[in-house]
Protein backbone atom coordinates (compact mmCIF):
# COMPACT_ATOMS: atom_id res chain seq x y z
CA UNK A 1 0.00 0.00 0.00
CA UNK A 2 1.25 3.43 -0.60
CA UNK A 3 2.27 5.57 1.93
CA UNK A 4 0.36 9.32 2.42
CA UNK A 5 3.24 10.92 2.08
CA UNK A 6 5.10 9.71 -0.96
CA UNK A 7 1.52 9.80 -2.45
CA UNK A 8 0.88 13.50 -2.02
CA UNK A 9 4.30 14.41 -3.36
CA UNK A 10 3.60 12.02 -6.33
CA UNK A 11 0.27 13.95 -6.83
CA UNK A 12 2.10 17.30 -6.03
CA UNK A 13 4.36 16.57 -9.36
CA UNK A 14 1.17 15.40 -11.77
CA UNK A 15 -0.16 19.10 -10.01
CA UNK A 16 3.38 20.62 -10.85
CA UNK A 17 2.82 19.06 -14.61
CA UNK A 18 -0.16 19.73 -15.23
CA UNK A 19 0.29 23.56 -14.64
CA UNK A 20 2.98 23.61 -17.26
CA UNK A 21 2.11 26.02 -20.60
CA UNK A 22 3.08 25.78 -23.99
CA UNK A 23 2.41 27.97 -27.17
CA UNK A 24 3.52 27.31 -30.60
CA UNK A 25 5.94 30.58 -31.03
CA UNK A 26 6.32 32.01 -34.50
CA UNK A 27 9.07 34.84 -34.71
CA UNK A 28 9.60 37.31 -37.46
CA UNK A 29 11.28 35.15 -40.23
CA UNK A 30 8.09 32.49 -39.78
CA UNK A 31 10.09 30.09 -37.98
CA UNK A 32 7.80 27.85 -35.52
CA UNK A 33 8.68 26.34 -32.35
CA UNK A 34 6.50 25.02 -29.60
CA UNK A 35 7.94 25.81 -26.45
CA UNK A 36 7.13 25.81 -22.63
CA UNK A 37 6.56 29.16 -21.28
CA UNK A 38 7.96 30.25 -18.21
CA UNK A 39 8.49 34.15 -17.47
CA UNK A 40 8.43 37.11 -19.57
CA UNK A 41 11.03 39.79 -18.05
CA UNK A 42 10.60 43.41 -17.48
CA UNK A 43 13.13 44.28 -20.34
CA UNK A 44 10.94 41.87 -22.59
CA UNK A 45 12.87 38.91 -22.46
CA UNK A 46 10.80 35.70 -22.61
CA UNK A 47 11.96 32.42 -20.57
CA UNK A 48 11.14 29.28 -21.72
CA UNK A 49 11.74 25.60 -22.43
CA UNK A 50 12.76 24.19 -25.72
CA UNK A 51 13.25 20.48 -25.22
CA UNK A 52 14.10 20.61 -21.82
CA UNK A 53 16.46 22.83 -22.30
CA UNK A 54 16.25 26.79 -21.30
CA UNK A 55 16.20 29.72 -24.02
CA UNK A 56 15.61 33.30 -23.26
CA UNK A 57 13.71 35.20 -26.69
CA UNK A 58 13.10 38.54 -27.38
CA UNK A 59 9.72 39.57 -27.21
CA UNK A 60 10.27 41.58 -30.02
CA UNK A 61 11.46 38.98 -32.30
CA UNK A 62 8.05 37.17 -32.89
CA UNK A 63 4.56 37.82 -34.25
CA UNK A 64 2.68 40.28 -32.94
CA UNK A 65 0.25 37.98 -32.60
CA UNK A 66 2.33 36.54 -30.13
CA UNK A 67 3.72 39.04 -28.35
CA UNK A 68 0.11 40.67 -27.88
CA UNK A 69 -0.72 37.07 -26.62
CA UNK A 70 2.02 36.76 -24.11
CA UNK A 71 1.61 40.42 -22.89
CA UNK A 72 -2.02 39.35 -21.76
CA UNK A 73 -0.47 35.97 -20.31
CA UNK A 74 1.87 37.87 -18.04
CA UNK A 75 -0.68 40.35 -17.10
CA UNK A 76 -2.94 38.06 -16.11
CA UNK A 77 0.06 35.85 -13.92
CA UNK A 78 0.63 38.85 -12.30
CA UNK A 79 -2.16 40.75 -11.41
CA UNK A 80 -5.14 38.30 -12.09
CA UNK A 81 -7.79 37.92 -14.69
CA UNK A 82 -9.40 41.01 -14.28
CA UNK A 83 -6.26 43.06 -15.06
CA UNK A 84 -5.75 40.59 -17.91
CA UNK A 85 -9.24 41.73 -19.05
CA UNK A 86 -9.23 45.48 -18.87
CA UNK A 87 -5.42 45.52 -20.50
CA UNK A 88 -6.21 47.82 -23.67
CA UNK A 89 -5.39 51.51 -22.72
CA UNK A 90 -7.33 53.91 -23.91
CA UNK A 91 -5.88 57.00 -22.64
CA UNK A 92 -3.50 57.69 -19.48
CA UNK A 93 -1.84 61.09 -18.09
CA UNK A 94 0.17 61.26 -14.97
CA UNK A 95 0.03 65.05 -14.96
CA UNK A 96 4.00 65.03 -15.15
CA UNK A 97 4.13 67.45 -18.32
CA UNK A 98 2.79 70.31 -15.98
CA UNK A 99 -0.01 71.02 -18.03
CA UNK A 100 -3.39 68.10 -19.08
CA UNK A 101 -2.47 66.09 -21.51
CA UNK A 102 -3.93 66.02 -24.81
CA UNK A 103 -7.21 64.92 -25.11
CA UNK A 104 -8.42 66.14 -22.23
CA UNK A 105 -12.07 68.38 -22.05
CA UNK A 106 -13.71 70.48 -19.54
CA UNK A 107 -16.79 71.82 -18.38
CA UNK A 108 -17.08 74.58 -15.81
CA UNK A 109 -14.03 73.85 -14.41
CA UNK A 110 -11.47 75.97 -13.00
CA UNK A 111 -9.02 72.73 -12.18
CA UNK A 112 -4.94 72.94 -13.00
CA UNK A 113 -1.98 70.64 -12.72
CA UNK A 114 0.13 72.00 -9.85
CA UNK A 115 3.25 69.64 -9.20
CA UNK A 116 2.36 66.60 -11.08
CA UNK A 117 -1.15 66.09 -9.87
CA UNK A 118 -4.78 67.12 -11.22
CA UNK A 119 -6.01 69.76 -8.20
CA UNK A 120 -10.06 69.52 -8.95
CA UNK A 121 -11.37 73.08 -8.54
CA UNK A 122 -14.96 73.80 -8.90
CA UNK A 123 -15.44 77.97 -9.81
CA UNK A 124 -16.44 80.13 -6.92
CA UNK A 125 -20.18 80.70 -7.47
CA UNK A 126 -20.82 78.19 -10.46
CA UNK A 127 -23.85 76.05 -11.02
CA UNK A 128 -22.33 73.35 -12.41
CA UNK A 129 -19.26 70.97 -10.44
CA UNK A 130 -16.25 71.02 -12.07
CA UNK A 131 -15.93 68.06 -15.02
CA UNK A 132 -12.59 67.26 -16.79
CA UNK A 133 -13.10 64.76 -19.04
CA UNK A 134 -11.87 62.41 -21.96
CA UNK A 135 -13.97 61.33 -25.06
CA UNK A 136 -13.39 57.94 -27.07
CA UNK A 137 -14.84 55.26 -29.17
CA UNK A 138 -17.97 53.94 -27.52
CA UNK A 139 -16.87 50.66 -25.31
CA UNK A 140 -19.09 48.79 -23.10
CA UNK A 141 -16.69 47.43 -20.42
CA UNK A 142 -14.18 50.00 -19.14
CA UNK A 143 -12.03 50.37 -15.99
CA UNK A 144 -10.88 53.70 -14.77
CA UNK A 145 -8.30 53.85 -12.70
CA UNK A 146 -7.05 57.00 -10.58
CA UNK A 147 -4.93 57.97 -7.08
CA UNK A 148 -6.87 61.07 -4.99
CA UNK A 149 -6.65 62.47 -2.09
CA UNK A 150 -9.20 64.46 0.00
CA UNK A 151 -6.69 67.78 1.39
CA UNK A 152 -8.89 69.08 3.71
CA UNK A 153 -12.48 68.91 5.04
CA UNK A 154 -14.26 71.41 2.04
CA UNK A 155 -13.55 67.83 -0.17
CA UNK A 156 -16.86 66.27 -0.02
CA UNK A 157 -16.70 64.44 -2.96
CA UNK A 158 -15.84 63.31 -6.25
CA UNK A 159 -17.62 61.37 -9.15
CA UNK A 160 -16.11 58.99 -12.03
CA UNK A 161 -18.92 59.57 -14.76
CA UNK A 162 -18.96 57.29 -17.67
CA UNK A 163 -21.66 58.76 -20.60
CA UNK A 164 -22.22 58.06 -24.01
CA UNK A 165 -22.71 62.04 -25.81
CA UNK A 166 -25.32 60.51 -28.31
CA UNK A 167 -27.41 58.79 -26.11
CA UNK A 168 -30.35 61.00 -26.34
CA UNK A 169 -32.68 59.01 -23.37
CA UNK A 170 -30.85 60.43 -20.63
CA UNK A 171 -29.75 63.97 -19.23
CA UNK A 172 -26.36 64.43 -20.62
CA UNK A 173 -25.96 61.29 -21.87
CA UNK A 174 -25.22 59.72 -18.27
CA UNK A 175 -24.81 56.12 -17.98
CA UNK A 176 -23.86 55.41 -14.68
CA UNK A 177 -21.40 56.73 -12.01
CA UNK A 178 -19.56 56.21 -9.12
CA UNK A 179 -19.07 58.35 -6.20
CA UNK A 180 -16.52 58.82 -3.51
CA UNK A 181 -16.33 60.61 -0.37
CA UNK A 182 -14.32 60.33 2.62
CA UNK A 183 -17.18 58.74 4.16
CA UNK A 184 -18.68 56.41 1.92
CA UNK A 185 -18.29 55.11 -2.13
CA UNK A 186 -21.95 55.16 -3.98
CA UNK A 187 -22.80 53.43 -7.38
CA UNK A 188 -25.43 54.23 -9.45
CA UNK A 189 -27.49 53.58 -12.50
CA UNK A 190 -28.16 56.75 -14.40
CA UNK A 191 -29.12 55.54 -17.39
CA UNK A 192 -32.27 53.87 -16.27
CA UNK A 193 -32.42 56.16 -12.75
CA UNK A 194 -31.97 59.23 -11.49
CA UNK A 195 -30.89 60.67 -14.98
CA UNK A 196 -33.59 59.11 -17.49
CA UNK A 197 -35.68 61.36 -19.50
CA UNK A 198 -38.69 58.52 -19.96
CA UNK A 199 -41.99 60.03 -18.61
CA UNK A 200 -40.63 63.06 -18.03
CA UNK A 201 -38.72 61.47 -14.66
CA UNK A 202 -35.72 63.52 -14.99
CA UNK A 203 -37.18 67.05 -14.79
CA UNK A 204 -40.30 66.28 -11.99
CA UNK A 205 -37.28 65.06 -9.64
CA UNK A 206 -35.66 68.51 -9.94
CA UNK A 207 -38.98 69.31 -9.45
CA UNK A 208 -39.60 67.56 -6.38
CA UNK A 209 -42.91 66.04 -8.23
CA UNK A 210 -41.75 62.27 -7.84
CA UNK A 211 -44.39 59.76 -6.73
CA UNK A 212 -43.61 57.22 -4.02
CA UNK A 213 -43.39 54.66 -6.29
CA UNK A 214 -41.20 56.55 -8.49
CA UNK A 215 -38.74 57.35 -4.82
CA UNK A 216 -38.48 54.12 -4.47
CA UNK A 217 -37.65 52.57 -8.14
CA UNK A 218 -34.99 55.41 -7.92
CA UNK A 219 -33.51 54.21 -4.67
CA UNK A 220 -33.52 50.81 -5.85
CA UNK A 221 -30.72 52.02 -8.92
CA UNK A 222 -27.82 52.99 -6.17
CA UNK A 223 -25.76 51.53 -4.08
CA UNK A 224 -24.40 52.58 -1.14
CA UNK A 225 -21.18 51.67 1.35
CA UNK A 226 -19.57 53.45 4.47
CA UNK A 227 -15.83 53.55 4.03
CA UNK A 228 -13.68 55.51 6.14
CA UNK A 229 -10.87 57.87 3.85
CA UNK A 230 -8.00 59.71 6.03
CA UNK A 231 -7.83 63.63 4.43
CA UNK A 232 -4.28 63.78 3.21
CA UNK A 233 -3.72 60.19 2.62
CA UNK A 234 -3.17 59.11 -1.27
CA UNK A 235 -5.78 56.08 -2.05
CA UNK A 236 -6.57 54.84 -5.45
CA UNK A 237 -9.63 54.01 -6.76
CA UNK A 238 -10.20 51.69 -9.40
CA UNK A 239 -13.90 51.50 -11.03
CA UNK A 240 -14.88 48.90 -13.86
CA UNK A 241 -18.23 48.20 -15.54
CA UNK A 242 -18.90 44.83 -16.80
CA UNK A 243 -22.28 44.54 -18.32
CA UNK A 244 -24.37 45.27 -16.08
CA UNK A 245 -22.51 45.66 -13.09
CA UNK A 246 -20.08 48.01 -11.58
CA UNK A 247 -17.44 46.94 -9.12
CA UNK A 248 -15.45 49.34 -7.00
CA UNK A 249 -12.24 48.96 -5.74
CA UNK A 250 -10.52 51.12 -2.80
CA UNK A 251 -6.20 50.46 -2.60
CA UNK A 252 -6.75 46.99 -4.30
CA UNK A 253 -9.25 45.66 -1.84
CA UNK A 254 -13.13 45.51 -3.02
CA UNK A 255 -15.14 47.83 -1.90
CA UNK A 256 -18.65 46.90 -3.40
CA UNK A 257 -20.34 46.30 -6.53
CA UNK A 258 -24.05 46.73 -7.87
CA UNK A 259 -25.58 45.33 -10.96
CA UNK A 260 -28.82 47.40 -12.90
CA UNK A 261 -29.82 46.81 -16.44
CA UNK A 262 -28.27 50.57 -17.19
CA UNK A 263 -24.64 50.01 -16.68
CA UNK A 264 -24.91 47.35 -19.93
CA UNK A 265 -24.96 50.71 -21.86
CA UNK A 266 -22.93 49.36 -25.14
CA UNK A 267 -21.18 52.62 -26.02
CA UNK A 268 -19.63 54.41 -22.85
CA UNK A 269 -17.68 57.20 -24.73
CA UNK A 270 -17.12 59.72 -22.08
CA UNK A 271 -15.36 59.29 -18.60
CA UNK A 272 -15.25 62.34 -16.44
CA UNK A 273 -13.88 63.31 -13.40
CA UNK A 274 -16.58 65.68 -11.42
CA UNK A 275 -15.12 67.49 -8.31
CA UNK A 276 -17.59 68.53 -5.82
CA UNK A 277 -16.51 71.40 -4.99
CA UNK A 278 -12.52 71.75 -3.65
CA UNK A 279 -9.86 70.33 -2.23
CA UNK A 280 -9.70 66.69 -3.87
CA UNK A 281 -6.28 66.21 -5.70
CA UNK A 282 -5.88 63.42 -8.59
CA UNK A 283 -2.88 61.70 -9.99
CA UNK A 284 -2.08 58.71 -12.25
CA UNK A 285 -5.28 58.65 -14.06
CA UNK A 286 -5.69 56.18 -16.64
CA UNK A 287 -8.75 54.35 -18.79
CA UNK A 288 -8.83 50.97 -19.79
CA UNK A 289 -11.05 48.87 -22.22
CA UNK A 290 -11.63 45.12 -22.29
CA UNK A 291 -9.37 43.08 -24.39
CA UNK A 292 -10.53 39.79 -25.99
CA UNK A 293 -10.23 37.18 -22.76
CA UNK A 294 -7.32 35.31 -22.44
CA UNK A 295 -9.16 32.04 -21.62
CA UNK A 296 -10.46 31.81 -24.91
CA UNK A 297 -7.00 31.99 -26.65
CA UNK A 298 -4.66 29.83 -24.60
CA UNK A 299 -4.02 26.90 -25.52
CA UNK A 300 -4.47 23.71 -23.62
CA UNK A 301 -1.97 23.06 -21.12
CA UNK A 302 -0.17 19.98 -21.76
Amino acid sequence: MMKPALFFLLALGVSSLSAREYRDLTNLDGVTIKAELLDLTDDGMLKVNVNLKPFQIPLASLSQADQDWLRLWDLERKQGKEAAYYSRVIFEDDFSGGAFKEGWGHYKSGSVIQDGVLVGITPEGSDHSAVDNIKFPGEQDLQVEVKFRFVSEAAKSFNVWFDDKDYKGAHAGHICQVTVSPAQVQMSDAKTGGFTLENGLYDRKKANQLTDEEKKMLESKTKRVPVKLELQKWHTLTARTKGDTIFVLIDGKEAGEFSSEGVAHATKSLVSLTTNAVDVHYDDFSVKAAAKPLSAARPAAR
